[in-house]
This record gives C-alpha cells, sequence and structure tokens, in this order.
C-alpha cells in the first residue's frame, strides 16, 4: 500500500515542478511596449515604410506583401522576432537607433511560442493607457500642462492623470478627477460654461479627449481615436460638436451627444498644436508643426484653405469675436493675421498683418477684449497687443516660468492669470497700460526738418567764416554762429591721418538746421561726408527704428540708384510706405510687386531711390538681410521681439534725395539746448588743395517747383491726352499740392483739379475732347467740376484753336495757404484725326459710361474698357504696373499679368479690376487709361471714389 501512495507523491511533485518551470502567458499590451518603442516610429499609418505598419494587431498580422511576419507557436520562423534579435538581415531596429533589450526579445518569443494573441479588447495597439498613480514623492516634481478659466472664478489645470479645479481668489480646491491617462496636454470651456474638454494621452501609445462636468468633475463622455497624443481639443460654440487634432496628424470631428467620430480633416503633414471654431461654429481653424494653418467648412467637410505665410510651427490659433479676423502665432515669433471672407467655397484669405512679437515661440494667443489681443511665449513674457493692427501696448509680465495657459474671467472683476509650467499663478492687472504707437508712422525727421511754425527763428543774413587750420583737435574747431556760410578745404593726409575740418555752434533744442555741402569750385575732388557730434565728441542720436519683420534680396541685389525691382523674401508680410532699413540705408516701400517676375518699387517710384533719415543709398548683394523697421518715438521703452534695433546718428555722405550728387546734406534738430559740432570729412579719407567746399548751414524754408510735360497737347476731337506735373519738395515739404486748369474751353474734360498726393512727387492729368469752345468766345470757361464727364457740352465746333490753359498750384505751408500762378501754361490744339478711341463702362452695363466707381480700403472693384480700333489690328496696350494712371497712392489695376494689362488682335474690350491697399485714405481722386498706340489716346478722366471703412 506505500508504494502507490509514494508513486502518487512523486507524481504529484512532478506536476508542481513542471507548472513551476512553464513560462507565464504574455499579454499583448506587454508586446505593444515593445513594437511601439522599437517599430512604431517608422512602421504606422502614415509611415509604413516596407508597406508594413505595426499601428493595430490586425496590420501585425497582415505582415507585408512578400508574407506573414508572425508564425504563431513558432517563434523560429517569425520573420518580425528575426529582425528584431538581429539574426535576419536587415537587423531592425538600425544599428544607429536604440535596441530592444535581450528581455524585450525573450518576452516577445514567449508571446508567439503562446500563439501570439491579440487584445482582449478592439484591435488597437494604442488602447487607452492607465500608467501607475504617482507616488507621493513624485508628487513633488510635479507640473502643469495646460490651464484655463471656469465660469465666474474658477480655473482648471492639468498635470500627469489629473485635472484639478481651484477658486480663483484664495486658491481652494473644488475637485479633481484622477481618471484621465497620461499628460493633459490641453484644457478649453465649453462657451456655456458647463463643461471641461480635456486633450491629452499618452505619447506614442494614445490620444484621448474627456468631456468633464466643470460643477462636479466627473467624467461625462470619452472619445478616442487618436493614435498619439491628444493636443488640442475644444468644442464648437454651438454645443453639437467637438475637434481634436495630436501629434498623430490628425483633425477629429466628433458629435458631442452621441460620441461617435463624425469624420476626418486631413491635409496637415505635422502634429496639430491648436484648434479654434469660429464664433458661428460654421469654420474650423487648425494650427500646425507644418508652419500651416487651414481653414475647414464643417458642414461640407472641406478645406477653404491654407494659410502657409508662416516659417515656423504654428501653436496657436484664435478666431476674433466677431468671425472675420483669424490670428495665429508659433515659432518663427511673429502673430499673424487674416481677414476671413467667409462662404463655403475654397477662397484666398487675405493676410492683413504680420508682426514680430517675441524672443522666442509664441505658445497663446487669447482676446482680453475686441480691441486687446494678449500673447505668451516660452521667452517667459506676457504681452499686449492692439487687436485691430497689432501694434505694441506694452509687456504687461515677466515670468519665472514657462507660461502654459491663460485665464480670463470676462464677466467678473478678477483680474488676468497665467500659469506657469511649475504651477505658480501670476495676475495682471492691465487698465493702467498705456497705449503704444502704431508700427510703421513716418515721423516729420524721415523727410528732413520738422516744419512747424514754432520752429523757426526770426531771419538772419548768414555769417560767412573761412576755415582755418588747424581745426581737427576739438578743442581748436573754429566757432560759427548760425546760420552760416563756411568756406574750406580738405587737406592731404599727414601720416596717414586724414584731415577733418570741426566747426563749433550752439544749437537750441527743437529749432531744424539744414547743413548743405557743395563743391568750392568746378575743379573740386571732394566726396563729402558730414556728422553732427555732440560737445563731448559722441555722434548724436538721430532716432532709433525698430525692426519688425526679418526679410532678404532674393534673385539679384541691387545698385545704389535703383528704384524698382526690390525682390523681398516674404514680401507678402509688408505693407506700403513702410520703412526698409539695408546696411545702414533706409527707404520706404512705395508699390507692391505685379506679376511673377517683379519686385518693390521703393521711393520716389522712378528714377533714383531716395533715402530717408539722411542715410545713404548704398549697394546691396544677393541675400543681404533687410528688416521692415518702425521708428520708436523719443522715450518709448523698447519692447523686445526678437529683432534689432537699429540706432541712426545724425550724418550723411550723399544726399539722401540725389540732388547733390556726390555732396551732403543733413537736417539736424538739436535734442537739448547746448554745443555741437559739425564734422567734414572726404568719404575716401582723401584730400589736397582740389579737395574745396562750401558748406550752408541754414534753417529750413519749405517750398516746392512744378514741371509740366508736355506743355503742347495736339488733341484729337473724340480722344484724350495725358499730361504730367513732377514736383520737386523742397527742405521738408510733404504737403499736398493741388494743381487747378484756368480758361478750360466747354466741349473739353480733364483731371480738374491736379493733385499731387501728400509725400509723392508726380500726378498725371489728362484732358479729353468732345467739342471745343472756339478761343475768345463769349461762353464763360468750364472745368471738369462744372462740367463733369458725363454732363459734358457735345456743341461741335470746327475751329481748332491753339488753347491757352493757365495753371494755379495750391499748397499749404506751416499751416498757411501758399498759391502760386505758374509760369509754364498748357497749349491745346484741336486736330481732326482718326485713331484708336478709348470708354470706360461698368462691366455689367457696356452701355453705361462710367462717371464715379467707388471702392474701400483693402477692396477689388471692376471696370471694362472698351476699344474703337478705327482700323488698328494689332495689339493694344494699355500700360505694365502703372495701368490705372493717376489712381491713389496704394491703389493699382490688379490684373495686368506679364504681359500688363493687354487688348489682343481679336479683342474689342477687357475687363481689368482694380485693388485699394488697406493704407489708401478715404477721399476722392480722378484716373484715366491711356493706350501705347499712336498718339497714346487716353480715357475720360472717371472719379475713383475711396470710401471710409470695410467692404
Amino acid at each position: 500500500m506505500r508504494r502507490p501512495l509514494l508513486s502518487l507523491l512523486w507524481l504529484a511533485m512532478g506536476t508542481v515542478t513542471a507548472a513551476a518551470q512553464e513560462p507565464a502567458a504574455v499579454d499583448f499590451s506587454q508586446v505593444a511596449r515593445i513594437l511601439n518603442q522599437y517599430c512604431a516610429g517608422c512602421h504606422n499609418a502614415e509611415e509604413a515604410e516596407g508597406d508594413f505598419s505595426v499601428n493595430s494587431f490586425a496590420s501585425l498580422q497582415a505582415g507585408t506583401p512578400q508574407g506573414p511576419v508572425l508564425v504563431p507557436r513558432q517563434p523560429e520562423k517569425s520573420k518580425l522576432l528575426a529582425l528584431l534579435s538581429g539574426s535576419q538581415e536587415p537587423a531592425m531596429p538600425p544599428a544607429e537607433e536604440p535596441q530592444p533589450s535581450a528581455e524585450d526579445i525573450a518576452l516577445l518569443r514567449s508571446w508567439i511560442a503562446q500563439g501570439a494573441a491579440g487584445p482582449a479588447v478592439g484591435s488597437g495597439l494604442n488602447e487607452p493607457f492607465q500608467p501607475p498613480l504617482l507616488t507621493a514623492a513624485a508628487q513633488e516634481h510635479w507640473y502643469v500642462g495646460a490651464a484655463c478659466a471656469v465660469g465666474k472664478s474658477r480655473y482648471a489645470t492639468g498635470g500627469l492623470q489629473t485635472v484639478t479645479l481651484r477658486q480663483a481668489e484664495n486658491e481652494r480646491q473644488v475637485w479633481q478627477n484622477n481618471e484621465l491617462s497620461g499628460k493633459v496636454n490641453s484644457l478649453r470651456t465649453s462657451a456655456d460654461g458647463r463643461w471641461i474638454v480635456v486633450g491629452g494621452g499618452v505619447a506614442g501609445l494614445s490620444g484621448e479627449v474627456a468631456l468633464l462636468d466643470a460643477d462636479t468633475g466627473q467624467l461625462r463622455q470619452r472619445f478616442l481615436g487618436h493614435r498619439d497624443a491628444v493636443y488640442c481639443a475644444s468644442l464648437s460654440p454651438d454645443g453639437q460638436l467637438l475637434a481634436s487634432g495630436g501629434y498623430d496628424h490628425q483633425v477629429l470631428l466628433w458629435d458631442v451627444q452621441t460620441g461617435r467620430q463624425l469624420g476626418e480633416f486631413q491635409g496637415h503633414n505635422g502634429a496639430i498644436y491648436d484648434l479654434d471654431f469660429s464664433p458661428n461654429s460654421e469654420l474650423l481653424a487648425t494650427a500646425s508643426a507644418d508652419q500651416t494653418v487651414k481653414l475647414w467648412h464643417l458642414a461640407r467637410r472641406i478645406r477653404l484653405d491654407t494659410l502657409g505665410q508662416a516659417e515656423g510651427e504654428q501653436r496657436c490659433v484664435r478666431f476674433s469675436g466677431d468671425g472675420r479676423s483669424l490670428l495665429a502665432a508659433g515659432s518663427d515669433r511673429q502673430i499673424r493675421k487674416w481677414e476671413i471672407l467667409g462662404g463655403d467655397q475654397p477662397t484666398i484669405q487675405p493676410l492683413r498683418i504680420a508682426r514680430y512679437a517675441h524672443e522666442s515661440d509664441i505658445l497663446q494667443l487669447a482676446f482680453l477684449d475686441s480691441t486687446r489681443l494678449i500673447s505668451t511665449s516660452v521667452d517667459r513674457t506676457v504681452k499686449l497687443w492692439n487687436a485691430e493692427d497689432l501694434s505694441p501696448l506694452g509687456t504687461v509680465a515677466e515670468l519665472s516660468d514657462v507660461p502654459v495657459g491663460i485665464c480670463l474671467w470676462p464677466a467678473s472683476d478678477l483680474p488676468l492669470h497665467v500659469v506657469q509650467l511649475n504651477g505658480r499663478r501670476q495676475s495682471l492687472r492691465l487698465d493702467a497700460l498705456a497705449t503704444g504707437a502704431s508700427p510703421g508712422h513716418a515721423s516729420d525727421s524721415a523727410n528732413g526738418a520738422t516744419i512747424q511754425p514754432a520752429d523757426y527763428l526770426p531771419h538772419r543774413p548768414p555769417h560767412s567764416y573761412q576755415e582755418v587750420e588747424p581745426n581737427s583737435p576739438f578743442r581748436l574747431a573754429t566757432d560759427v554762429e548760425l546760420p552760416a556760410i563756411v568756406e574750406g578745404t580738405i587737406a592731404a593726409a599727414v601720416d596717414g591721418n586724414p584731415d577733418q575740418d570741426l566747426y563749433r555752434f550752439t544749437a537750441q533744442h527743437g529749432i531744424p538746421w539744414i547743413f548743405e555741402v557743395s563743391a568750392g569750385s568746378e575743379a573740386s575732388q571732394l566726396d563729402s561726408r558730414i556728422d553732427i557730434l555732440d560737445a563731448q565728441g559722441a555722434a548724436v542720436l538721430r532716432t532709433r527704428l525698430q525692426a519688425t519683420r526679418e526679410s532678404y534680396f532674393t534673385f539679384r541685389g541691387k545698385d545704389s540708384d535703383t528704384s524698382d525691382d526690390f525682390r523681398l523674401h516674404k514680401w507678402e508680410d509688408m505693407e506700403l510706405d513702410e520703412y526698409l532699413y539695408a546696411n545702414g540705408e533706409v527707404n520706404r516701400l512705395w508699390l507692391y510687386p505685379r506679376g511673377p517676375d517683379s519686385g518693390f518699387k521703393v521711393y520716389p517710384g522712378f528714377g533714383k531711390r531716395y533715402a530717408f533719415f539722411d542715410t545713404t543709398p548704398l549697394a546691396h548683394a544677393l541675400g543681404e538681410p533687410v528688416y521692415i523697421v518702425r521708428e520708436l518715438p523719443e522715450g518709448e521703452q523698447i519692447l523686445p521681439n526678437g529683432l534689432p534695433v537699429f540706432p541712426i546718428y545724425y550724418e550723411n555722405d550723399d544726399d539722401a534725395a540725389r540732388r547733390l550728387g556726390k555732396h551732403s546734406r543733413l537736417t539736424f534738430t538739436a535734442p537739448a539746448d547746448g554745443t555741437y559740432f559739425v564734422r567734414i570729412r572726404d568719404a575716401r579719407g582723401f584730400g589736397g588743395p582740389d579737395y574745396d567746399y562750401h558748406l550752408t548751414i541754414r534753417q529750413p524754408a519749405p517750398d516746392f517747383k512744378l514741371t509740366l510735360s508736355p506743355i503742347e497737347l495736339a488733341l484729337p476731337v473724340g480722344s484724350g491726352r495725358e499730361w504730367q506735373v513732377t514736383a520737386q519738395r523742397i527742405d521738408g515739404l510733404q504737403a499736398p499740392i493741388a494743381i487747378e486748369l484756368n480758361g478750360l474751353p466747354p466741349g473739353l474734360v480733364a483731371t480738374n483739379p491736379l493733385i499731387i498726393e501728400a509725400g509723392q512727387e508726380v500726378a498725371l492729368g489728362c484732358i479729353y475732347s468732345l467739342t471745343a469752345q472756339p478761343a475768345g468766345t463769349d461762353r464763360p470757361p468750364a472745368s471738369a467740376e462744372d462740367h463733369p464727364a458725363a454732363e459734358a457740352t457735345e456743341e461741335a465746333d470746327q475751329e481748332l484753336g491753339p488753347f491757352e490753359i493757365t495753371l494755379t498750384a495750391r499748397c499749404e505751408v506751416n499751416g498757411q495757404p501758399l498759391v502760386r500762378q505758374l509760369e509754364q501754361k498748357l497749349s491745346l490744339t484741336l486736330v481732326q484725326r482718326t485713331e484708336v478711341s478709348l470708354r470706360l463702362v461698368d462691366p455689367q452695363d457696356a452701355a453705361r459710361e462710367l462717371e464715379t466707381l467707388t471702392i474701400h480700403p483693402g477692396e477689388t472693384v471692376a471696370a471694362k474698357v472698351i476699344v474703337d480700333r478705327n482700323g488698328a489690328t494689332g495689339r493694344i496696350g494699355l500700360g505694365q504696373a502703372d495701368a490705372g494712371r493717376n489712381l491713389p497712392h496704394g491703389a493699382f489695376v490688379d490684373n495686368i499679368g506679364l504681359n500688363g494689362l493687354l487688348i489682343t488682335e481679336e479683342q474689342r474690350e477687357r475687363e481689368f479690376v482694380i485693388t485699394a491697399a488697406a493704407k489708401v485714405a478715404p477721399g476722392r481722386r480722378q484716373f484715366h487709361l491711356r493706350s501705347d498706340t499712336e498718339g497714346n489716346p487716353t480715357t475720360r478722366p472717371v472719379w475713383l471714389q475711396v470710401l471710409p471703412g470695410k467692404p
């Protein structure tokens, strides 16, 4: 009896030993960790290298086109194990990448040997993952990943697996939810404040969106579908839809009530960092690491536009409260503003403003109200902006850590709060913050003297001086009393030290003086250079220019004269009349690039280019950096934006207005009462007896000179001719100049008055003949104001003239009217000649000739030109960039193409569009078109009425 019992005992012990030696069952989640860590980077749904993906258990089973990679219960025949263990080429992961450990390989081998069973729930590798709760020790190193305001006085923060709601006044915890997986990356509240939308998940495993009850913290809905961490999620304002985006490049749309996924917006090639619904819940904007912002139509599930102007990852995007604007920012440190045109069809949304804002990545944008915008950055600053033009209003906080959330409570008196990565909260009061100056504002000093009546001293005759050597040490400088005329010579260098002449003078604060250097004789070899020094011999600061955008020259460089074809990187971000700084030279943008093979025109728009702030025009190389800059008003604190601030001193080499050739001209306004020096040198360091000069120091005398061209016009009946007035502005005069035509007979219509706009130098007028009153008639003269184009008299007279038209110029100088009768007169002779004739008509009704065309700043309107060929058979050109003659500065014909505004041989009409830049001032101005056919006939002048406000 004992033997059978002993046998049973040994049998039982053997069974226990065998069970102990049998490997433990391997769960698929353990395998998923290995595959995600070592394989998913290259073999995923988006980048399935070798046509193999480990994104799901199903794709793992499918293997590759060459066959399966798993053979259940046969590890030795499973290609997946062979590649990971290195027993088969090519070994995976590559040698330079982290390798699985021996324990990982053993675990994978056991799983295959046990049958390679899939997950218990679903078929995804990225099932919701619950990391272990943090220990007390680990919680000492906690951080905040996101924050948002909740209700009227609370705020929520999210960290690892946790969202916490606190009272803003006393930090008292209201509730905490620990049911979340991984890191919380995003927190947004619903429009009604009832819900908190949480975006997060575990990087490399899964993304999660959770909907929490704002009052209780209870988890009401979980949205699963992302293959990687969710970075952003938001409810639509109407509460019906939820959108989410994450590292997996996906933008998913959900039904809030059912939790059902409604669709996916595809097109981004990088992580989705932020998204925002339009106020009417019709549009969705997404910001991505692919350096774009995309605009989607929700009902139609289509992309309306890709906003691709950014040069770095886009981290945040927000609609304005009225939905008419969209703002975005990111790692290129710029805030951009687009106008949203609406509609449900793909449309280009125009970029209105781009502004460098911070010294590092911009993380969040939030509207404080309808007029102010808040931004935060990795540079640990919080800044306030004018929401309309993105002009800076100030730095409102410098933080101790990176900001992760902006908390605003519009319905309460609580100050704005910024929550930082370290969990600290900083409150900000903005009521006392001063309003900053708008960028790009042109100061009077840019163009020369500051013209104010109080700036002038009583007129005094100039004092005459002759240079006396030595005068280059400051203590030996020649004293001069202003105004003054000085005769001198730059002597030859002594011991390699070039000569310089110094003159000491006193000046009162705010009084402008002009320093002009000219050749002392026709034989003078001097290339002068002039600067102003203070009593200690240091350069005197004139102004500061802060860069607001950076760029560089493309296609080719520039010589020191060219005013056309300035091709600049990211020119679309630039606006007319902004200052352009390049290696010490300052210019201004005059006209946008016109077509694909063109660049900016800079001031004055023709001929040799001007410089501003008395800087000197220079040659520039291809690829040389350039900057859009704004002048900082005196005393304004610099708001750092990551771009340089350039000091401009009182110095000049060549006259900025290009009238003195190689000689110098400088306008100086003393920053304070005191003693100053003017220094004259040769720009090359040369000198000698024939380097004589004439220095004039005088007060500004603002004035103008006008030149007409041509002054004799042969005017065919039924056609028009163009004439031009060019102004030479003297001593900083910038006011508009009006030229009135006197003695214009009935039957003629003209651009009258012809106005040279403020800061401009040319105006183009036309005179069009319907019929004409003979010279010496008893009938009174008529002007275009008396007889507008649509009401001009139609009497047919055979008298051909000539008619003499006198001209009167009017301008305001120092608050006083300046009226001048011009010596030049227009002489008109009517001729009987058959030629091409042009008519401007309503594009919707060709029978109605245009009298007035209305437009708003930033708008584009259409018109049509009809041609009576009168036997002409060839092409009829109507101009290139200058196709719209005498349009307001900033308005232009916008569809010229490579061949300009052209009517081909087969055509008799052409529709064209006129665009007014956003900067165009409201007003009324006449324009016309001109043909390149014989005689250059024109249309009748038509009024362009620029209306205030937006279209």
